[in-house]
């Protein structure tokens, strides 16, 4: 740890983000516009995004795609601090436009993506009368570069998101009976399938971007079990005005054969037309390299 490394924490975690618990919105956008042309500004994050994403998807402006993500990250990081402070209702009413809904009655595993900010869902989920447990990881000063600060908004965003959804989050090991015991009394279960494979003994064969490659399939065999239908969704965000989008899709059988392919497919077209959007680019080659990895009499 190093005062530098403390300093930057404090700057791109609390500082920057933390405004959006004291300036209007609509302010709060336009600084954030401004702030995001500057380079330095989670600069590992976002070189390290562009140098992998241009292996996969068409970027015809590097700069603007920088800009982009520097700015998709600064309000997924401000949505704690809208969360804290601001009443989720109102905020949901005034700044989220919905497409879809949820469905009315039963229990539901729901997949989303680290692309936009994923917040604003799990508050929409809790709001249409449904309690979720989030499928988490734990945060160490490691994962959050190495600082005292960034250790403590992991935390916290964790415990916001636990407030959010209404009951525990779902940490390993266990994750399947945890998972299908929520689902057995009626509640969802939401995540993320896009984690680096590494992370999961789950990991199954889809195509993305049209190349073998490996996405966990923790989620979609959590539904098999329970016998619960999916619902993909993913919220994404408006540059130039900073409101969002939720678009809720159908439910899928979690019997299809297909269902994880499906999954893989609406995060290519995700990524394809928001790719800036992406927070784990630089861990994409991960799905890639899991596959590459796979025995040919296996596959």
């Amino acid at each position: 740890m190093t005062l530098r490394t403390e300093l930057r924490a404090l700057v791109e975690l609390v500082a920057l983000p933390g405004l959006a618990a004291i300036l209007p919105w609509r302010w709060c956008m336009a600084l954030y516009r401004r702030v995001a042309r500057w380079e330095r500004l989670y600069h590992r994050e976002w070189t390290c995004a562009l140098a992998t994403a241009r292996r996969y998807v068409p970027i015809a402006d590097e700069a603007g795609f920088g800009r982009d993500f520097r700015l998709t990250r600064l309000v997924d990081l401000a949505d704690l601090y809208l969360t804290w402070f601001r009443s989720r209702r109102r905020w949901l009413a005034r700044h989220v436009a919905v497409r879809g809904a949820w469905p009315a009655t039963g229990a539901h595993v729901g997949v989303f993506f680290h692309a936009g900010p994923g917040f604003w869902g799990v508050h929409a989920l809790r709001l249409a009368g449904h309690q979720s447990a989030v499928l988490a990881g734990h945060y160490t000063r490691r994962s959050m570069g190495g600082a005292f600060l960034g250790f403590w908004y992991g935390v916290a965003r964790l415990k916001a998101l636990q407030r959010a959804s209404g009951r525990d989050l779902i940490f390993s090991p266990g994750t399947l009976r945890k998972a299908t015991q929520v689902l057995a009394e009626g509640h969802w279960v939401i995540g993320t399938p896009d984690v680096p494979p590494e992370n999961t003994r789950l990991g199954q064969p889809v195509v993305l971007f049209g190349r073998p490659a490996v996405l966990p399939a923790g989620l979609v065999e959590i539904a098999r079990r329970a016998g619960v239908p999916v619902v993909i969704y993913d919220t994404q965000v408006d540059l130039a005005t900073g409101r969002r989008t939720l678009t809720i899709g159908e439910p899928l059988a979690a019997d299809d054969p297909r269902l994880l392919q499906r999954i893989a497919e609406r995060f290519e077209s995700i990524l394809r037309e928001h790719p800036a959007a992406f927070s784990l680019w630089p861990f994409a080659d991960a799905y890639f390299a899991a596959a590459a990895a796979i025995p040919t009499d296996a596959a």
